[in-house]
């Protein structure tokens, strides 16, 4: 890692070992201070775009960590996410903008792949802090299918999300309320 200045805009170079040496700016950064569940010592990470509605969640301290995540506020109305008010690390208010994160377990078959429901990450648009909330709720699954797509689908959307680099994101999606 290396940090320089680009112009006016702090910039911040890693490697990673699935799309070679990309560099970000330094206010795009994700601080996840208590980690990812099996990850706890890596913190900072970024958001890599890539094919609809596919994001990656890069680490930037570890060229080898990224995950695969979908936008939560695209999974529909029938979950009621709420960013946790009460942690400390993140400092929600009321009215913060957030973003919530939904790490993907891809499949070779695209209707085996399926979506961490129960454990999904909150990110303060404010701070730019994170944390992953696990919820006690029988109605949130560890193997949400996502799969619910046609076969023809679901493998032309496999296709595309192989092909090409991720761009890099300049912000995460908020959550608006008429989504």
């Amino acid at each position: 890692m290396s940090e320089g200045n680009d112009n006016q805009q702090e910039m911040l170079t890693f490697k990673s070992s699935r799309f070679g040496e990309m560099q970000v700016p330094v206010s795009t950064i994700i601080d996840v201070p208590a980690g990812i569940i099996g990850f706890p010592h890596t913190t900072k990470y970024v958001m890599l775009e890539h094919k609809y509605p596919v994001s990656w969640l890069h680490s930037v301290e570890d060229p080898n960590l990224a995950f695969v995540v979908i936008d939560g506020f695209e999974i529909g109305q029938q979950f009621d996410f709420k960013p946790p008010l009460s942690d400390k690390d993140c400092d929600f208010r009321e009215d913060d903008e957030y973003a919530i994160l939904i790490v993907v377990t891809v499949r070779p078959d695209p209707r085996l792949t399926t979506a961490n429901l129960k454990a999904p990450i909150f990110v303060n648009m404010r701070n730019r802090k994170g944390v992953q909330v696990i919820f006690d709720d029988p109605r949130y699954s560890t193997r949400f299918p996502l799969g619910a797509q046609e076969p023809a689908q679901a493998g032309e959307a496999k296709q595309e999300g192989e092909a090409g680099a991720p761009a890099e994101a300049a912000a995460l999606k908020t959550g608006d309320a008429g989504k």
